[in-house]
């Protein structure tokens, strides 16, 4: 009796990890495939680290944000620390700038992180810009946190918004 317990076990975790491992992103790729042929989503997702870094300063100051900090964590990831000078609305912004290969997605890891550092530094909010998508379980952490997530569809958004353009942009 007591082996028949163990081999349910077994078969229910290996049941589980089976179909997490296998239904967890099927959304997201769908919206990735979406975009797949669209020549501005292309461009955005294949920028240059310096090319995103002088996009992503252009689209701040053009927001009336002065740049007080730029980092580049690693050849994919840039921290920007700006300061709105605006009287009610003004403060400290992080953000974090994620330039994502294709077929990979932004998990919920980098969000909790830059959510940490918002909380730590007692910025207004934390801003993470992703040339990609992010997965499901991203919403789950940044659900009350003081912050804004931008995937690669919501950028050209805001950068069309702003009239700006981006190396390889018709």
């Amino acid at each position: 009796m007591l082996e028949l317990i163990f081999v349910a076990l077994f078969l229910g975790f290996i049941t589980i990890l089976f179909v997490k491992r296998t239904t967890s992103n099927i959304a997201l790729e769908a919206d990735a495939e979406q975009t797949r042929n669209d020549s501005e989503i292309e461009s955005l997702r294949q920028m240059s680290p310096q090319a995103f870094e002088r996009m992503l300063v252009e689209l701040l100051e053009g927001m009336n944000m002065r740049i007080v900090e730029i980092h580049w964590v690693n050849e994919e990831e840039i921290d920007i620390l700006a300061h709105n000078p605006a009287p009610i609305l003004g403060g400290d912004y992080i953000i974090h700038g994620i330039l994502v290969p294709e077929g990979d997605f932004v998990n919920s890891i980098r969000v909790i992180g830059l959510s940490d550092t918002v909380r730590a530094e007692r910025a207004l909010k934390g801003i993470l810009i992703s040339t990609g998508y992010f997965t499901e379980e991203v919403q789950k952490y940044s659900e009350g946190a003081p912050m804004e997530l931008i995937n690669v569809a919501k950028l050209r958004e805001i950068l069309h918004a702003h009239d700006m353009a981006w190396p390889g942009a018709d």
